[in-house]
This record gives structure tokens, C-alpha cells and sequence, in this order.
């Protein structure tokens, strides 16, 4: 386990100084992010390597095909997501180094959304820059860097967020080779509202779905009728959901949002569902990898939302 703890700002640094982009948090299917999900849920911490037979056999449980889970592992060992590793005919794989950090840093940042209130002094964190027209591809890293922090424009080259630290940005523009930056914190002074940086209707709209999507799903967990199986599919799919949300929600201090804002309810929701299939899940995890190696399946993990986010 990394002895510091994880730190989105470090993760977003480590990609500026890379010249990667970040993905957009969304939702989705797709096979790379399900591999990752799994392997961050269950293995993270496991230096050991899974054989590619189960790897093959865990994202079946998802509806993909061999050859589409063969394609996925590879296309990760190309990414340096997946370090692999050969003993006889067999590939084993691993998270590597990096894509281990990379899904530390980034789940414990998801797990720890909106798990508190966070005071407001009243000043925004303003980050207006300029990057030359020839340049586009580094204005677009920039801009996936900015949301991850939780930032949205504003204008065209001037984002604004609520809690991001000016400090951390500094050194992430400059990774990202970004010279021409001023990076102020404001109070609303009169013009456009900063508020109109995020349509906070379509975020309310997004929260509504989810606890609709999942509404039913704690009646049948107390029922007791989820089996192994179900547990793992739907643990894996409520965490997919929730986490488009950081990037979604500006996370704005309380004052500033609609009544009844319903972050609040959905991360009940959240947490119930992860915590509450977590045994059974992990249970199914370990069925599939001891097909194919009894022992590890005993290295299996699990965690909840709130060792998430203590990590």
C-alpha cells in the first residue's frame, strides 16, 4: 500500500508531466474501465499475477467475449495499465505500477465524493490561461486536467471552481507546458455568475436517475435473494454510475444550491449498495479465480466506501 496518502491533484501532476490526457469520468461499458474496476476492487493490493483465463472468465460475467477480453488485457499491457508475465503457454497479468497508483488515487478520489459539507470562505479559485492556436492538443490535456479537479469554463480559457486549491495548479500547467497562466481567487463581483458554469438542473436530473436506477436494489439485498453472481455485476454497475458524478458536480457549498439537493440521498444509496454487496461480490470474485488458481483466490479484497476513503 502506497504510504502517502492518495492525492487526485498527484495523480492529475503525474499525467501532466506524462503529456496524457485523463479520461472523462463517465459511465459506460466499456471492457478496459470493467477490467480496471475489478482489479482495483479486489486485487488491488495483490502482488500477484491473475492468469489470463481468469481475467477471461471474470469480465464473462459482464456478457464479453473471449476474444473481446483477450483484446482489452492486451490493449492495457500496451497502456502500461497491465504488466504481464508469462510461465510456460500461460500470460499472467497484474495492475502495474502506475495503473495501480492511477486507480488508487483516482477511486479513493470517487469514493470520497460528497461525503461532507465543505466550508466556504466565499472566493472561487479562478484559473484563466492562454495556449496558442497550433497548440490545441495541449489546451485540450489542460482541459481534461481542469475537470478533473473539479473545474468548468466559464468562458473559453477561464475556468472556475469552488474548493480547487491555486497552489496544485501551478505546477500541473506547467507539467503540461502551459506558460501563460493567472491563477486568483475572487468573490462574485456582478456579471455572469459563476454558477453558470454548470447546468445544475441536468446534475439534480443525474442524481434523480441514479437513485431511480437502484431504488429497488436494497429490498433485494435485505431479502437475501442476490446471489454471488448478481452481487458482483451490481456492485460493479452502481460504481460505474456513481462515478461520473465528481466530474459532474462542482460539489458547491450548500447555500449556493437548490433545496433538497439530492447528492446527499444518492450517496446513501451509493454506500449501502458497495458496502452491503461487498461480502457476496467478493465471494463470486473468489469463485472465478479459484477455477483457475485456488490459491490466490484467497488473496481476494474488498473494502468499503469508508476505508476508501480513509486510504
Amino acid at each position: 500500500m502506497s504510504l502517502e496518502k492518495p492525492s487526485l491533484e498527484a495523480l492529475v501532476l503525474r499525467r501532466a508531466e506524462e503529456g496524457s490526457v485523463l479520461p472523462r469520468q463517465q459511465t459506460g461499458a466499456s471492457p478496459q474501465r470493467l477490467l480496471t474496476t475489478l482489479l482495483g476492487e479486489y486485487w488491488l493490493d495483490t502482488a500477484a499475477a491473475l492468469p489470463m483465463s481468469a481475467l477471461i472468465a471474470l469480465l464473462a460475467e459482464f456478457g464479453i467475449s473471449e476474444t473481446s477480453a483477450r483484446a482489452t488485457a492486451n490493449r492495457l499491457v500496451k497502456r502500461g495499465v497491465l504488466a504481464a508475465e508469462k510461465s510456460g503457454r500461460q500470460s499472467y497479468l497484474r495492475l502495474s505500477d502506475d495503473g495501480r497508483e492511477d486507480n488508487r488515487q483516482r477511486t479513493a478520489s470517487i469514493m470520497r465524493f460528497g461525503a461532507d459539507s465543505q466550508d466556504w470562505d466565499g472566493l472561487w479559485t479562478v484559473a484563466a490561461f492562454s495556449v496558442p492556436e497550433q497548440e490545441r492538443h495541449v489546451r485540450h490535456r489542460v482541459r481534461s486536467y481542469l475537470r478533473w479537479l473539479g473545474f468548468a469554463p466559464l468562458f473559453d480559457g477561464l475556468w472556475v471552481s469552488a474548493h480547487a486549491d491555486p497552489a496544485t495548479l501551478g505546477p500541473i500547467f506547467r507539467a503540461a507546458g502551459v506558460g501563460n497562466l493567472t491563477v486568483l481567487r475572487a468573490s462574485e463581483a456582478g456579471g455572469n455568475s459563476p454558477l453558470k458554469a454548470w447546468d445544475l438542473d441536468d446534475v439534480a436530473a443525474s442524481y434523480e436517475r441514479f437513485l431511480a436506477d437502484h431504488r429497488e436494489s436494497p429490498a433485494q439485498m435485505d431479502a437475501g435473494t442476490v446471489s454471488p453472481s448478481d452481487a458482483l455485476v451490481t456492485r460493479t454497475r452502481v460504481f460505474d454510475a456513481w462515478r461520473v458524478f465528481p466530474g459532474l458536480d462542482p460539489s458547491l457549498p450548500d447555500k449556493l444550491l437548490p433545496p433538497d439537493w439530492p447528492r446527499a440521498r444518492a450517496r446513501r444509496l451509493f454506500t449501502a449498495l458497495h458496502d452491503g454487496l461487498a461480502p457476496l461480490a467478493a465471494l463470486r470474485f473468489r469463485q472465478i479465480i479459484a477455477v483457475h488458481d485456488s490459491g490466490l483466490a484467497e488473496l481476494t479484497e474488498q473494502r468499503t466506501v469508508a476505508a476508501w476513503a480513509a486510504y
